[in-house]
This record gives C-alpha cells, sequence and structure tokens, in this order.
C-alpha cells in the first residue's frame, strides 16, 4: 500500500508541473572547445574514429612507460635481492614487450589502411552506403 501511495503521490506531482518553454534560437555551435564536433557528419566521421584509436595508442604507450619506470623503480629499490631484481626485470621486460606490440600495431594498422586505399589513422576515409537510391 506504501508503494501505491508513492507512486501516486509521484504521478500527481509531475502531472501538475509547469511546461517549460526553451528558446527556438539557440546557437548549439558556438566558439569553444568542441566546436569540431558541430562540423561532424558522415563524411568526417572517419577523422574522429582515426583520432580516437591514436588516442587509445597513445594511452597505452603512456601506460607501457610509466609501467617501465616502475620496473626500473623497483629494481633501484631490490637493494639486491635477487628475488625482488628478478621480479622488476620481469616488470622490466613485460613493458618493453608491450611498447614493441603497441608499435607494431600502429604500424601494422596503417600499412593495412594505407594497402586497402582508405587512408592512414590521421586521414581516416570510412566508405558510407547510400541507401536513398
Amino acid at each position: 500500500m506504501k508503494k501505491f501511495v508513492a507512486i501516486l503521490s509521484l504521478a500527481s506531482y509531475f502531472s501538475l508541473a509547469a511546461s517549460a518553454f526553451a528558446q527556438t534560437n539557440i546557437d548549439t555551435c558556438a566558439d569553444g572547445q568542441f566546436q569540431t564536433l558541430c562540423q561532424l557528419q558522415g563524411g568526417n566521421f572517419g577523422n574522429v574514429v582515426g583520432a580516437v584509436i591514436q588516442l587509445v595508442f597513445v594511452v597505452s604507450v603512456v601506460f607501457a612507460l610509466f609501467y617501465l619506470v616502475y620496473g626500473g623503480f623497483r629494481w633501484l629499490i631490490s637493494t639486491g635481492d635477487k628475488g625482488k631484481v628478478t621480479e622488476a626485470r620481469e616488470h622490466i621486460i613485460a613493458a618493453v614487450i608491450g611498447l614493441v606490440i603497441i608499435f607494431l600495431a600502429y604500424f601494422i594498422l596503417n600499412v593495412i589502411l594505407g594497402f586497402f586505399g582508405v587512408g592512414g589513422l590521421s586521414h581516416l576515409t570510412l566508405p558510407s552506403i547510400n541507401i536513398n537510391q
């Protein structure tokens, strides 16, 4: 019964709310940091996808470099303990392997995109399908 009363009171509260009148001439593409999103259309959507992929690569490189520094720091504070030195070396090796994989993935992705004529990641053009024909 309490749930019914609560739902009924909420329904009556929202039904009695006054209507809001919005402005009709709002400039949705004002100058600012998100101005490039206003020009986003089907033809230049590939640039946004390419920028997001490049951002993912940059973030992963930064993460791998921090992991490399972390491994070096662990090696410095190991105080000659064989187990800690081995663990720090494994961190450094994993970070270097991660960096190699990231750079190879970026290179291979650019080569494949260039081979198929889609452009590189910086000028990615996605194919479009015309449905209106």
